[in-house]
């Protein structure tokens, strides 16, 4: 892997984690601090890759529970009224 593309892959992370304010709060720096990462200004080193990786596993693992909780492909996730076909074609049903 290049830097530019460690570099890459690090401002896609920024992006999932909701950006540079709350990837600052993650990884308890300022805003400013990950602009300059992102620039080039300054070198990502390895704590914050650590840092980033497990913030990342950790939304990655609120994103499966929350879809297990919401998807129609779970009956139970259905309330009453809720017509499974009306969901597949986009519609609501009520």
């Amino acid at each position: 892997m290049t830097p530019q593309e460690q570099l890459s892959l690090f401002a896609r992370a920024v992006d999932a984690l909701g950006g540079a304010s709350g990837v600052a709060r993650t990884l308890s720096c300022t805003e400013s601090a990950v602009g300059e990462v992102l620039s080039g200004q300054e070198a990502l080193h390895e704590g914050w890759l650590r840092a980033i990786s497990s913030a990342l596993l950790e939304h990655a693992n609120l994103c499966r529970k929350l879809e297990r909780s919401l998807s129609p492909d779970f009956p139970s996730n259905l309330l009453e009224g809720q017509a499974r076909s009306a969901v597949l074609r986009g519609g609501h049903s009520g």
